[in-house]
């Protein structure tokens, strides 16, 4: 006849047990956790990498010495970024219209050569040769959705020689070291503004870029990145107008400095993001633009 259990082996039995499946579970929830960690890693490395892109693709066809920081979203106060103080939060540049340069046509030249024929131009009146106007035009036209083109007296041009920030639009109203596109033919540009100096090369713009610190998070410390673009300092248009197109790079920053070291812009960013209930973990990454 088999003999039963008695109460102190099934209590014992049940102790064993116990113990087994609190450290089974214990095992279970630190890899539970270790996964999650390692995932929020990855992405967070991911929306890094692809907000630093968004920033450093535009950032490095930027017009010479238009980058600048600013104080604030709400403060006005301005500096060139190479003397920018530390705690200047927003970064703002001219771009250089890119997407109408690398068109190619039929016979694969860009739709804006660059290059001026200085003998047969005017300071309002700029001739350069292989270029296809018509078809920059478009793209401006359509990446502006609508906003600017070569007849709307909003498109600039932007010679070598001695100007600033502060000849752009970014304080007051620019200055004529900066041109205003208002018509154009095959190979001709015409001017709304009489040039100080014309040279034999050239930059185009239709998009100044400001990326700006936002909603605040003052309980963990962290605040938005947003991208804004699609405005023209030297028609006055601010990137803090209502009417400025804004998109977010990127939530829970904790860490968004940039400086300028000889040709150099140097950009880090860190965020933070939630692995389990009440642990975080913090990533940060730099890169460098040459300007």
């Amino acid at each position: 006849m088999k003999k039963a259990f008695t109460i102190i082996e099934l209590i014992i039995t049940m102790v064993i047990l116990s113990i087994v499946a609190y450290i089974a579970s214990s095992l279970i929830a630190k890899t539970y956790i270790g996964y999650n960690h390692t995932n929020t890693v990855n992405r967070a490395n991911l929306k890094l990498e692809i907000a630093l892109n968004e920033i450093t693709n535009r950032l490095e066809y930027s017009i010479p010495n238009s980058i600048v920081k600013r104080k604030s979203a709400t403060d006005t106060s301005i500096s060139s970024i190479s003397s920018a103080p530390l705690d200047y939060e927003v970064l703002e540049w001219v771009g250089m219209a890119k997407d109408s340069f690398n068109a190619n046509d039929t016979d694969l030249k860009p739709a804006w050569s660059g290059f001026c024929n200085i003998k047969t131009s005017t300071k309002n009146s700029i001739v350069t040769a292989g270029s296809n106007l018509g078809l920059a035009d478009n793209i401006i036209h359509r990446l502006s959705d609508n906003k600017a083109d070569f007849n709307s007296s909003n498109v600039a041009i932007f010679f070598i020689g001695e100007y600033d920030y502060q000849d752009i639009g970014y304080i007051n109203s620019a200055t004529n070291q900066i041109g205003i596109i208002s018509s154009y033919s095959t190979d001709r540009l015409n001017l709304a503004n009489d040039l100080i100096s014309i040279s034999e090369m050239y930059k185009i713009a239709w998009s100044a870029y400001a990326v700006v610190p936002t909603n605040f998070n003052t309980t963990e410390k962290t605040f938005d990145l947003e991208l804004r673009y699609n405005f023209r300092p030297w028609i006055n248009e601010h990137y803090n107008d209502s009417s400025t197109p804004t998109t977010t790079l990127i939530n829970n920053v904790t860490v968004f400095k940039t400086y300028a070291t000889q040709n150099r812009v140097h950009i880090k960013l860190c965020i933070k993001d939630r692995y389990s209930l009440n642990k975080t973990t913090s990533i940060c990454k730099e890169k460098v633009v040459f300007r």
